[in-house]
């Protein structure tokens, strides 16, 4: 892999999304297939040249086809949802509509029923591969000191998708919440020989931060201790080496990261961007922490 050719990409005059796209390639991020048919459906509704039934029509249409042939294994049930993925990469996670178009074609897949032949509804209803394929496309996460700006845009921008998943109900990725906020908020970054400790905050800090904006409430309510009942199975909803709880959802939990949030806001050699998420982030805490109350 060269970073002349990433930062090739990152100096030209394409616009981020297309920008994304050419890092996904050369990064060897999971994505689309090479000329995949549903990135293309997914593409036209982000452009309005399909409505939200019509993309749903052409994307379920065929899977279908091939269930009612007993073709199942020819379903590329991973190169829909990573077509479904990389379209949220590639979208500003300020742009909260377009996502939410994404989050609606989501939805259209679990709520749909195949017709005169419902014994396998079950593949829609569970979302087959789903979790897989965010689990894999969390996996590619930018490297403080050798990522660039637009690779921590494009991890922020899939953070977000994810949780709005969670809060829509779609996927159960909670767990990505507490990986994204130990990482952030649990962790007390230093300088090394591979990148500062502003590296770090600014490459994590906003890819947490969007787990508020986009699950907001649900994340606040969920209440979970998460202590294995068997260390073989390790232990993913740990804490950092700031958090002394235990591995759970709580408000504990959430009172902590809301003032960690509140220090990195003000902390020195940040950029005025991190620091304006990280004060986002506070605010959407409170108003999280008593919308039962209004």
């Amino acid at each position: 892999m060269s970073r002349v050719e990433i930062q090739e990409i990152v100096s030209s005059n394409d616009n981020d999304g297309v920008k994304i796209d050419q890092i996904a390639k050369v990064r060897g991020w999971f994505r689309p297939e090479e000329g995949s048919y549903f990135f293309a459906v997914v593409q036209d509704y982000l452009k309005e040249k399909l409505k939200l039934e019509d993309a749903a029509k052409k994307i379920l249409t065929p899977i279908d086809e091939k269930i009612a042939a007993e073709r199942l294994d020819d379903v590329n049930f991973m190169d829909l949802w990573f077509s479904i993925l990389h379209a949220a990469r590639r979208t500003h996670y300020r742009d909260a509509d377009i996502h939410i178009s994404i989050v609606r074609l989501v939805a259209a897949f679990k709520e749909h029923s195949i017709p005169n032949n419902a014994q396998y509804n079950y593949l829609h209803n569970e979302q087959t591969d789903l979790l897989m394929a965010c689990r894999e496309a969390y996996n590619d996460q930018p490297t403080p000191g050798s990522s660039f700006e637009v690779e921590n845009q494009a991890w922020s921008n899939l953070n977000f998708f994810l949780a709005l998943l969670v809060r829509e109900k779609l996927a159960d990725n909670f767990v990505f919440a507490i990986w994204a906020m130990r990482q952030a908020l649990e962790t007390p970054h230093q300088d090394d020989e591979d990148s500062t400790a502003v590296q770090k905050y600014e490459t994590y800090v906003p890819a947490a931060a969007v787990w508020v904006f986009g699950a907001h409430h649900a994340l606040f309510e969920k209440q979970e201790d998460l202590t294995p009942k068997d260390k073989k199975h390790g232990n993913p909803g740990r804490g950092g080496e700031l958090w002394k709880g235990k591995a759970e959802f709580s408000h504990a939990r959430w009172n902590f990261w809301k003032d960690r949030f509140a220090e990195i806001a003000t902390m020195d050699g940040l950029s005025e961007d991190t620091k304006v998420v990280a004060k986002d982030a506070v605010e959407s805490m409170e108003r999280a922490a008593t919308f039962e109350k209004m």
